[in-house]
């Protein structure tokens, strides 16, 4: 230190920078450690490595060679993020090996400076990563892929479900937080299609080495279908909460042409669902193949064809990301193309139908949670008979929705099933339990505890 303040004394800051630097070099050279610097940056995009950096040592602030964290939390967020305080130091272990971090910052001018938060914009930050230099494979083949993956983990567990919607053409900037609560848990479905269902979500989310080998994209398509107040709406808020994807919500009548379409699909992030609901009702679908299409092709601006349609969830377009879901919903499914809902672009059918004993045993430990009592089968018999939705059935259990009311609650049940019955509102629908192999599809008809004569509830299944 004496040296270095004579020195600048009687030498000229140039010498003395020159030297410096040289004697810099030389401890470099004979040093046995090397450090790797990590740009936040890489131009004007953020670099991978240190957001996953950031997030990895975040969950190492425990160690004792750390003494300052910083700690935050986004609206994007289920938890609070904890990171390094500016030029702080963490030693970390790997394979025995020990890794030394520290996080270097640095001040640019401003020129924003009427923005409070304009300093923390100006600030340059990297990550300096130092160990000894024969373990330089190991860092770079090992440690940072791992850091990479252990980060994106964190994240999916961290995140906050997003919902998308279409405003003039484009997917709306302002980000919605979902925050429906259903889950698979609570979800009031017949429990063999629900099982159903979540098996072959599993299997989706586990394809990828699949799809490669067959040589498909990476989707997945449902058709939700059955009467109103059956729960379609719910399993969807099911299935986004299961598999922490964003939903992008496409109302065709937003959507002017098929260009457009095209555009609001590549703009879908992978891991996501696209949901168009009431398909039917939507926009009438026409085929331009036919002249008689474009005689009647009368939409107003909106001018998406069927052919349009089915080259953005099955054509090339299709492609152009991974692990996508997307489903359609009605309730009328006769009324759609068959060429919409066929295998490879709706894979799963699924028939959302009217409240069975299963169904109700789920609202009934949902609202009041009891598994059993002494009505259940008087209830179980009477929905074997009446046509009512699991939605019906909700309202009159939500009349009464404390536990000292469960009775209450259930006697009121019976009597709107019994004026459902005098009323003669009910339909008879005779569904044979079946499953089909030859083509890949099954159907399944479950009545609580046994095969009742109308089937609630089944699916076609067709295919990975």
């Amino acid at each position: 230190m004496v040296i270095r303040t004579i020195a600048n004394d009687f030498f000229p800051a140039e010498i003395t920078n020159y030297f410096s630097m040289r004697l810099r070099g030389l401890s470099h050279r004979f040093s046995s450690q090397l450090t790797i610097v990590i740009d936040e940056f890489r131009g004007h995009v953020v670099n991978q490595v240190f957001e996953a950096a950031d997030a990895y040592l975040g969950t190492k602030t425990a160690t004792p060679s750390i003494q300052r964290v910083k700690v935050g939390k986004t609206d994007k967020d289920n938890n609070l993020s904890l990171s390094m305080d500016r030029g702080g130091t963490l030693v970390d272990v790997y394979e025995n090996v020990e890794m030394k971090w520290k996080l270097v910052c640095s001040q640019v001018p401003s020129h924003n400076h009427g923005d409070v938060n304009s300093s923390q914009r100006s600030e340059v930050r990297h990550y300096e990563l130092s160990f000894h230099k024969r373990n330089k494979d190991l860092v770079i083949d090992s440690y940072l892929p791992y850091i990479l993956e252990r980060a994106k983990l964190m994240r999916e567990e961290n995140k906050s479900i997003k919902l998308h919607t279409v405003v003039y053409g484009r997917w709306d900037d302002d980000e919605v937080i979902f925050k429906h609560p259903m889950t698979f848990n609570s979800l009031a479905m017949d429990w063999e299609l629900k099982r159903a269902v979540m098996e072959d979500l599993e299997m989706f989310t586990n394809g990828e080495e699949y799809y490669k080998r067959v040589g498909k994209a990476w989707k997945r398509g449902y058709l939700l279908y059955g009467p109103p107040g059956t729960g379609k709406s719910s399993l969807i808020a099911a299935m986004a909460n299961h598999l922490k994807y964003d939903i992008y919500d496409l109302d065709l009548t937003d959507v002017r042409n098929n260009s457009d379409l095209r555009f609001l699909l590549l703009s879908i992030s992978s891991r996501s669902i696209l949901v168009v609901e009431d398909i039917d009702c939507s926009i009438e679908l026409e085929n331009r193949e036919s002249e008689e299409a474009e005689a009647h092709s009368n939409q107003g601006d909106n001018q998406i064809t069927l052919s349009g349609l089915l080259n953005v969830i099955d054509g090339l377009w299709s492609c152009c990301g991974e692990e996508r879901i997307i489903i359609f919903t009605t309730n009328h499914k006769k009324r759609l193309e068959p060429a919409l809902v066929r295998p490879g672009r709706m894979d799963m059918h699924v028939h959302m139908s009217y409240c069975n004993a299963s169904v109700f045993k789920q609202l009934a430990f949902n609202y009041f949670g009891i598994r059993d009592h002494g009505v259940f089968e008087q209830i179980e018999k009477l929905l074997e008979e009446v046509n009512v939705s699991p939605a019906e059935v909700a309202g009159e259990l939500l009349k009464k929705n404390s536990n000292s009311n469960a009775e209450a609650a259930f006697q009121g049940l019976l009597k709107f099933l019994h004026e459902k019955k005098e009323k003669g509102e009910e339909e008879t629908v005779n569904i044979p339990s079946s499953v089909q192999f030859s083509t890949i599809s099954i159907n399944q008809s479950s009545r609580g505890r046994g095969r009742g004569r109308r089937g609630r509830g089944r699916f076609r299944h067709s295919g990975r």
